[in-house]
């Protein structure tokens, strides 16, 4: 296709794998994976990068984490519904483009959230600051002070992806353990993990080694259920 001045018009990839996923609808797929997505949009312009195809995706997504996603709404038109799987987005089932928007608006900082922690434990009646020998292995984020003890407080980030947390997590459990500067030892856990940490883990073992498990909720502001 050319333009009125001449130059050839190249549809953006955006526009490829909107037709492409119209297309698949029209086929009777219902839903897609990322791979049946960009292999039918090459197919409609072979001169595609699968690899650029693909990372578009994301930033068509209404209900990605990409920070780069797109907020106009001719260009947000995929709905993710397990990882990997798409369909197109439809207002009247999955809500509207405004509760997406809104809800990945702010993602907050680790140095908001340790702030924040920080405030919490002070109202709780803590001295707490940031440890700044924080990236130093076994080391806590914040140190805290209570009735005569120092307490090393880890905070397992919120924004990360639950593998992630995971991890983080053994982590600070095994660095608790062999950190003997601290009397105590707290760990706050996004209240979406702490439904993975089996109870009789928690019971028969960090009870006893002075860890304890503190929830991380976000209300107004983050505070932590010791």
């Amino acid at each position: 296709m050319e333009s009125n001045n001449g130059n050839v018009y190249k549809k953006p990839n955006w526009m490829i794998l909107k037709e492409a996923a119209e297309e698949l609808v029209r086929m009777g797929k219902t839903s897609f994976t990322r791979k049946e997505l960009t292999k039918y949009a090459k197919k409609l312009d072979p001169s595609r990068p699968e690899t650029s195809l693909d990372f578009e995706i994301d930033l068509v997504t209404v209900n990605s984490n990409s920070k780069d996603r797109y907020r106009d709404p001719d260009k947000l038109f995929l709905f993710r519904i397990a990882r990997g799987r798409y369909t197109l987005y439809d207002p009247e089932t999955h809500g509207p483009l405004e509760k997406y928007l809104e809800q990945h608006r702010f993602i907050p900082t680790r140095k908001y959230v340790l702030s924040q922690v920080i405030e919490d434990l002070q109202t709780k009646g803590f001295e707490a600051h940031e440890n700044r020998y924080h990236r130093k292995p076994l080391a806590p984020d914040i140190i805290a002070k209570m009735n005569g003890k120092k307490i090393g407080v880890w905070v397992i980030d919120p924004s990360i992806d639950s593998s992630t947390q995971m991890k983080a997590l053994a982590y600070a459990i095994g660095s608790s353990l062999l950190n003997t500067e601290y009397d105590e030892h707290i760990i706050t856990v996004p209240s979406n993990l702490v439904n993975k940490i089996k109870q009789s883990m928690l019971n028969k073992v960090i009870d006893k080694l002075n860890i304890k498990i503190a929830i991380l909720k976000e209300k107004k502001q983050y505070v932590i259920e010791l």
